[in-house]
């Protein structure tokens, strides 16, 4: 689960022709759970010590991404919710809201601990690498960061 946490960095090392035809379904519903806003805010921030001239760019690709990907985020997000909330109940089928709300507030955590100090302890060459381009590169062009294919392959089997 946690190599999933650092997928969203790993793809800026990764050049955009060897991004995958298609789209792995558990490993981007996973990666569709990190809580993006959080991860940008903290990577701009680095970026802002380790390449402040990125910073614009950078910022307008995440711009751009987010308006293309907030709605398939936030659908794959509800059904991630509800397939843990069916899982939840077919294990304990007596839990209580409560313990339902918990359980999934704990795995929504898992996946968005320590994104702090992930981002702080990437290498300076790596992360001014991203921050210079990488990164707004990955977002935009890598198949795992769109969204909207991975909703459609599970909408329609493709």
């Amino acid at each position: 689960m946690m190599r999933y946490m650092v997928l969203a960095w790993a793809l800026a090392a990764a050049p955009a022709s060897a991004a995958a035809e298609t789209v792995d379904v558990a490993a981007g519903i996973q990666l569709a759970q990190i809580d993006f806003d959080a991860y940008h805010a903290l990577l701009l921030e680095r970026c802002k010590v380790v390449a402040p001239d990125s910073v614009d760019a950078l910022t307008g690709a995440m711009a751009q991404w987010k308006e293309r990907n907030a709605d398939a985020l936030l659908i794959l997000r509800q059904l991630y919710k509800v397939q843990l909330i069916q899982q939840m109940r077919a294990r304990q089928p007596d839990a209580t809201d409560a313990a339902i709300d918990a359980h999934v507030a704990a795995v929504h955590g898992v996946f968005n601990s320590g994104l702090k100090d992930r981002v702080a302890g990437i290498a300076v060459g790596e992360a001014k690498a991203s921050c210079e381009s990488g990164y707004a590169q990955s977002l935009l062009t890598q198949r795992e960061m769109d969204f909207n294919v991975l909703l459609k392959r599970m909408t329609l089997g493709r």
